[in-house]
């Protein structure tokens, strides 16, 4: 490379370079408008999706299908009608709180996504064990020590809600842990959290240049956005995906899944 190409390559702000990949999880209403909801399932995005009830529309659920993965909110039990739109990618989302876990275990159809609060206890880890999530949301309300992280690195897809401000103690992390950290945009550092993957929450009006910028120092970081049922909202981050995708050489498709396998991701 001559020296004048270099200078170009340097001189080349973090938005003029290409993203290896992306993945951004979108927390969104089943009463969003349908083709709003529809221009967000796509393959680098997996769905979180509340519902009123146990029930899933038809049309949802055929919108769900394009997502590259989707998890519903649902409250045990469930009945076979409930259970119908769980196939593939899209999968049930509950509180672990207060569920018999081996009925919900005799039900789930497999991709079990599960809410978790406070410390990583043993008893937590028989429960988990039982219901074999391969998505845990941990809401821990401080950092943990060791032998919680211990535990928890028994888990694929754990996310640490919570957990990212002070005091952190790196010293407790085990070596190579792949649990996922969840930080918000304006917190996220060049440093990052004790070498641990970022989740990084953004609000739905974001400067796509800030989030290139993230993406090309933490290039295994995932992003996460909540648009509720709000159409403004679900339009922003619709133009936001439609940016960051076109700065990806496959359109999107994440090309870093060595960096990025068991990294908290569902």
């Amino acid at each position: 490379m001559s020296w004048a190409a270099l200078a170009l390559v340097l001189a080349a702000g973090p938005t003029d370079w290409a993203l290896p990949g992306v993945r951004v999880h979108v927390e969104a209403s089943e009463e969003l408008d349908p083709d709003r909801l529809r221009a967000l399932a796509r393959p680098e995005v997996v769905l979180w999706v509340r519902t009123r009830s146990n029930g899933l529309r038809r049309s949802t659920a055929e919108t769900l299908g394009l997502a590259g993965a989707a998890f519903v909110r649902v409250r045990p039990p469930l009945g076979a009608p409930a259970l119908a739109p769980f196939v593939g990618r899209v999968g049930p989302w509950v509180e672990e709180r207060g569920v018999d876990v081996k009925r919900v275990r005799r039900w789930s159809p497999g991709r079990l996504a599960v809410d978790v609060e406070g410390a990583f206890t043993e008893e937590l880890t028989a429960r988990l064990r039982v219901l074999r999530p391969v998505a845990v949301r941990w809401t821990r309300g401080g950092w943990p020590d060791a032998a919680e992280w211990a535990r928890a690195r028994g888990f694929s897809g754990v996310e640490l809600l919570g957990g990212s401000g002070p005091p952190v103690d790196c010293e407790a992390v085990p070596p190579r842990s792949r649990i996922r950290v969840r930080v918000p945009l304006s917190s996220a550092t060049a440093e990052g959290v004790c070498g641990l993957p970022l989740r990084v929450e953004m609000p739905a009006a974001v400067d796509a240049a800030d989030v290139q910028r993230l993406l090309v120092r933490h290039p295994d970081a995932d992003l996460a956005v909540e648009v509720g049922e709000d159409v403004e909202r679900a339009d922003a981050v619709r133009r936001l995906l439609d940016r960051l995708t076109a700065a990806t050489p496959l359109g999107g498709v994440d090309s870093t899944g060595a960096l990025r396998t068991d990294a908290g991701r569902p």
